[in-house]
């Protein structure tokens, strides 16, 4: 005989929230977004510096920024499909 699943308990101050991976992804890549735009737009020098040979720091951010995209893009995917609470 199986019995069904026991109602979550929340505290009485706290409403139940939504998981919303959707919301994560479009945080996180937004943000990392928003800081590449603001220092490619005002510390060009910066950006222009060379780390090793033709790979300059705003080359080494873009890559990082399209690791973030993405890994989050998996993440997203991954958890995409789970019910919502």
């Amino acid at each position: 005989m199986s019995y069904p699943p026991a109602p979550r308990l929340h505290h009485s101050h706290q409403r139940p929230r939504r998981h919303r991976p959707g919301a994560v992804f479009a945080t996180v890549n937004g943000s990392a977004f928003a800081l590449h735009l603001l220092l490619a737009c005002t510390a060009e020098d910066f950006m222009a510096n060379p780390l090793w040979g033709e790979i300059t720091t705003g080359l080494l951010g873009l890559l990082l920024q399209g690791s973030l995209l993405v890994g989050t893009a998996a993440l997203y995917d991954r958890h995409a499909d789970e019910p919502e609470v």
